[in-house]
């Protein structure tokens, strides 16, 4: 084995084990909690993503309730995925040290919820994007029926993934297109077998009213007007960073110079160039853009392959700061309450650097279960704050008007509405939501004053909510109050 595979070989192991570390003690965020509700409910789709990462919760679920047994999977298809992207570089290249190179830089990409291993849609996306790029470089390489079949159902993957995925899958067809037309029918094949996996998807979306689709283009994100003052927000900012340097990367690394890398090309520029039109209209994230650097990774490793230790040393040393920091963060928030206040009491700057929220939830599931024990309805304003206590055993009903409320509503709509409930809301007595104590008061005849609930972790606030008591709802109340 060389010392390139070796290094990589080790880095990956290390990796997964710091992010196994994560996965296992740090408590689930708000947005895992948020699938993992998906999980409970096997189905082809969901409101605001395809199924993938329920279905990869539902795997993980098999080996317990804990915090790492839902994560397992997300830390092996992350390995996995290292691994497809330096399989593939080597392919293309021909030799293993190209792919060692890939799988170390795609590896030591700096993205914190890669590090924790979060059970979020970012895990099967990376996955099934790199098994595309082995699966599309080994056909490259010999076309077979089982390669063919492997590229399809990879596609299929990426697509069930997120809806972004489809760009993957124009990429590799246009790929075959201008470059390889001697694939032309292999590639159809599996762009084929992705489209035919995609039926049972878009029929349950058909008997939603299109409800993904409504989700992410309509209600989280406005489609309805085109502004170049949309492209002035934190986060679209960052994805034209991140976006532009990946076009730029791609220009450097696969066409600027032969041996072109088209297939680097086509599966890395078509996502960034659809989302930067798309940022005229909506706010637009940079982690959606962690395929197209799963692609420049190949780049990246079969150019550093030929290059001298220099840009070895410089390359890894830019990631490798990037990646440290962002690991030393997943890894500090999920050790034991008393090491971080140790921390946080010897080091003061730490108090703004390492936060996370996520430790108020399980006190506030605590507070909450005598009285779900007793027949009291639990109501929030957040499908956040429901889905961590159902997570800790305390189910809930959301009140507000959000665009996961039907999906929230077809689980556990009230047969009947309850007669004494507790509202607990986040940061305001009565939430964000203007109109919401407006709606309990038409409801119910009795509103409590708010008891405040305060929660600190490791000497840290982590949380303020309010809990108010709501009693005897009112003859009309199913027709004045969101969610029952």
């Amino acid at each position: 084995m060389s010392r390139p595979v070796l290094g990589a070989a080790v880095l990956i192991g290390i990796m997964s084990l710091l992010r196994a570390y994560a996965a296992f003690n740090f408590p689930l965020t708000a947005d895992e909690t948020y699938y993992w509700s998906w999980s409970l409910h096997p189905s082809f789709g969901y409101t605001d993503h395809p199924p993938m990462v329920a279905w990869l919760i539902t795997l993980g679920s098999l080996f317990g309730h804990s915090y790492g047994a839902v994560r397992l999977p997300f830390v092996i298809a992350e390995a996995v995925a290292a691994i497809a992207v330096g399989m593939a570089a080597a392919i293309i290249a021909g030799n293993s040290r190209a792919g060692a190179f890939a799988a170390i830089v795609f590896t030591l990409i700096p993205q914190t919820k890669l590090e924790f291993a979060e059970c979020i849609p970012d895990g099967a996306y990376v996955l099934s994007w790199a098994l595309t790029l082995w699966a599309a470089a080994a056909l490259a390489r010999r076309a077979s029926p089982r390669v063919t079949v492997g590229l399809g159902l990879a596609l299929a993957a990426t697509v069930y993934s997120r809806t972004f995925g489809w760009a993957l899958v124009a990429g590799v067809l246009a790929w075959a297109v201008t470059s390889r037309r001697d694939l032309l029918r292999p590639v159809f094949a599996a762009c084929a077998i992705a489209v035919l996996a995609y039926i049972p998807f878009l029929m349950w979306n058909a008997s939603v009213g299109w409800e993904t689709f409504a989700f992410e283009f309509v209600h989280r994100q406005s489609m309805a007007t085109f502004s170049i003052a949309k492209l002035i927000n934190l986060d679209t900012v960052r994805f034209l960073f991140y976006g532009g340097l990946i076009v730029v990367l791609t220009w450097l690394l696969a066409l600027r110079r032969p041996p072109f890398l088209s297939l680097v090309a086509w599966t890395a520029l078509p996502l960034p160039v659809a989302l930067f039109l798309f940022s005229f209209a909506m706010r637009t994230e940079s982690y959606w853009i962690l395929g197209p650097a799963a692609s420049i990774s190949i780049a990246c490793g079969i150019r550093l392959a030929g290059a001298n230790a220099l840009w070895h040393r410089l390359t890894f040393a830019v990631l490798g700061i990037s990646t440290a920091y962002a690991t030393a963060a997943a890894v500090f928030l999920a050790m034991p309450e008393a090491a971080q206040a140790a921390a946080f009491r010897a080091q003061p700057a730490f108090r703004t650097q390492f936060s996370s929220g996520v430790y108020a939830y399980r006190p506030l599931a605590a507070d909450l279960h005598a009285d779900a024990a007793a027949g009291i309805t639990i109501y929030t304003d957040r499908y956040e704050t429901s889905a961590e206590l159902l997570w800790y055993g305390v189910p809930s009903d959301i009140v507000v008007i959000t665009g996961q409320l039907p999906q929230w509503m077809r689980w556990y709509r009230p047969a009947d509405v309850p007669q004494h409930a507790d509202l607990v809301t986040f940061r305001t007595p009565f939430g964000d939501a203007i109109d919401l104590e407006e709606h309990v008061r038409a409801a119910y005849v009795h509103v409590g004053t708010p008891k405040i609930l305060d929660y600190r972790y490791a000497g840290e606030p982590e949380g303020t909510f309010y809990v108010t008591r709501l009693d005897d709802a009112r003859p009309d109340a199913r027709q004045v109050l969101p969610g029952i």
